[in-house]
């Protein structure tokens, strides 16, 4: 095969080159926004799956709507941390 650490060895243990699942993560949503950033996807992501498991999140695309809106609009001022983004989702959609 290839060198530890390589390239091919990550190709042969997930299938997918990483820089290519990250390259991917926008089709996850369709984000209304030209910039889209796999951080938000991973934000949207963290927010459901907490909103999931805690029965929050019925109906699920509407509690879905609410979260990327909330995560759109702190990415636009400025918010790029992931935890930090999901966080803000998570709280608009338990105040909606």
């Amino acid at each position: 095969m290839a060198k530890q650490g390589g390239v091919q060895e990550r190709i042969a243990f997930t299938g997918v080159p990483t820089f290519l699942k990250k390259m991917s993560g926008c089709v996850m949503y369709p984000w209304p926004i030209g910039n889209c950033d796999y951080v938000m996807d991973d934000a949207l992501n963290i927010a459901m799956d907490y909103l999931d498991r805690t029965g929050h999140a019925t109906p699920f695309k509407e509690a879905q709507s609410t979260a990327a809106r909330a995560i759109i609009i702190a990415w636009q001022s400025g918010v790029q941390h992931r935890i930090k983004l999901a966080n803000v989702a998570i709280r608009a959609v338990e105040q909606n």
